[in-house]
């Protein structure tokens, strides 16, 4: 996968969707990029802005959620995840984002 998605984005195809059936293979896809970064700073700081804001309305409880805590690292990077596994917000930010 991870030398598909870099032949992508070398070749200027970016950005782009990978599909899975299964919501643990979406989860361990965007695991295998963590080491990739697609972003500039510039679009790291709209991206703390972004789902820095979002996250803040959420509960205190639900901030703390391994998923809410994680996501944001990937992000920064520009890898994001949607499945039904998420909160809504978390999927309103993703699709924000992309």
């Amino acid at each position: 996968m991870k030398k598909l998605i870099m032949l992508i984005t070398n070749k200027g195809l970016d950005p782009c969707i990978v599909f899975s059936f299964s919501k643990r293979e979406c989860e361990q896809y965007s695991m295998s990029l963590k080491t990739c970064d697609f972003n500039s700073e510039d679009e790291k700081a709209q991206i703390d802005q972004v789902y820095s804001n979002a996250i803040s309305t959420l509960s205190t409880d639900d901030q703390n959620i391994p998923m809410i805590t994680m996501l944001p690292n990937l992000l920064r990077k520009g890898i994001g995840i949607h499945h039904g596994g998420l909160i809504p917000i978390v999927k309103e930010v993703i699709e924000l984002l992309f």
